[in-house]
């Protein structure tokens, strides 16, 4: 396998003793998820010493970009570098050998499916690479991959933006924001067409109902059979997976609207809900204005994407961080993060989401005292604060006695 030649110099350099110093020292690649961001905020106000160089969410790094990465390594000296799913690591794995070549652990938070991502390649792996993920159901297939360390880690709250007491009146009754997924769902299955037989098997298990989150941490085989999966490239099984999670996830979206349509459900979103026939308004910036809809919101309904069999997404800590009551999906984490019947409101089909509606639209009281548990618990155990203590330790453990 190709690597990159290191000098003599610059390895005697990087034989430096990770955590050593009083705070650890943490080199961010930065890119275009939100956590990183989240992160490198959080770490700023825990006093850590912080360096962030610029990366991509997908393809390779830059000549530029490598420059800076590789002077950050030298002159910063960090105790481990963070990204978010492999952001900026070729698809060959040269960096990661860099990395294990130089003694430099790298942190990696997995906050989307990552077959998609690793694609059954061993290259990203090695006894300095660690693996983080938000979905417990993806850990043996990481550990297969050959990380040295595969840890179950939630998303967070960011109290950057996410952080106010739930408001004493109202401006909406429900609401859903979320991207329709449409475009992009049509844009996934163009690109399926390459491989006929693949296409038409997984439509056909969109059509039947074989596509839910439980199946789909399962792996494609429990969706379009092991036999027809043998006979398909990396590529054409990347493509599947990519449009089980985005058309699933858009039908189940798409189902679950129209549905409350005549329940006083506002939806805020792109004009892809507009195309399916359904009435929206314009989307929220995330940021300036998501933490305020939730707060003046009554309910806050979340529906949990197809990628994720037990895992609960952001909404889930950012809603009552902010203030806000949220309705949601019943995810198996909900019962290990939350003490879940005090703390969340949760559904399991259309009927009971329904009726939960009707009802804490009619109960002031017990959503706001509700919402209040669910913060206090939030600010005492799920921020990114908490998220980055959990990472550093188990870091620290790995690596921290060289």
């Amino acid at each position: 396998m190709a690597s990159l030649e290191i000098s003599a110099a610059l390895r005697e350099r990087m034989r430096y003793r990770k955590f050593a110093g009083d705070v650890p020292r943490l080199l961010v690649g930065h890119s275009r998820y939100w956590v990183d961001d989240a992160c490198i905020r959080a770490a700023k106000r825990m006093g850590w010493q912080i360096h962030q160089t610029p990366t991509v969410m997908e393809g390779q790094l830059s000549r530029d970009q490598l420059k800076g990465l590789f002077d950050a390594l030298v002159t910063f000296k960090p105790d481990f570098i963070l990204t978010a799913n492999l952001a900026g690591m070729d698809v060959d794995g040269i960096l990661a050998r860099f990395y294990a070549d130089l003694e430099i652990p790298h942190a990696t938070w997995f906050v989307d499916e990552p077959r998609s991502i690793v694609m059954g390649k061993e290259a990203f792996a090695s006894d300095y690479a660690v693996a983080f993920t938000w979905e417990r159901a993806y850990a043996p297939y990481l550990e297969h991959a050959g990380f040295a360390a595969v840890h179950h880690l939630p998303l967070a709250a960011d109290t950057t933006y996410f952080d106010a007491k739930p408001a004493s009146s109202w401006k909406y009754n429900t609401t859903f924001v979320a991207s329709s997924m449409t475009s992009f769902a049509e844009q996934e299955l163009d690109r399926l067409a390459q491989w006929p037989a693949l296409e038409s098997a997984t439509r056909c298990a969109l059509d039947n109902g074989k596509v839910t989150r439980e199946s789909f941490g399962e792996g494609l085989e429990s969706i379009v059979g092991e036999v027809l999966l043998q006979s398909v490239d990396e590529h054409g099984r990347r493509q599947a997976e990519l449009v089980c999670f985005i058309e699933g996830t858009r039908r189940l979206r798409h189902a679950f609207v129209s549905q409350l349509a005549n329940d006083d459900l506002k939806v805020f979103g792109d004009d892809g809900w507009g195309r399916a026939g359904i009435t929206h308004l314009p989307s929220v910036n995330y940021a300036e204005g998501l933490p305020e809809l939730y707060r003046s919101s009554r309910i806050n309904l979340n529906l949990t994407s197809i990628q994720m069999a037990t895992a609960v997404n952001q909404r889930v800590f950012d809603c009552p961080a902010a203030g806000g009551f949220l309705l949601t999906d019943t995810q198996g984490d909900l019962e290990t993060l939350f003490d879940a019947p005090n703390e969340t409101a949760r559904f399991t089909g259309f009927d009971e989401a329904q009726d939960l509606i009707r009802y804490f639209n009619a109960h002031d009281f017990e959503r706001v005292a509700l919402t209040e548990r669910a913060r206090k618990r939030i600010l005492a155990e799920h921020t990114y604060e908490h998220r980055l203590q959990f990472i550093v330790k188990q870091m620290r453990t790995l690596y921290g006695n060289e």
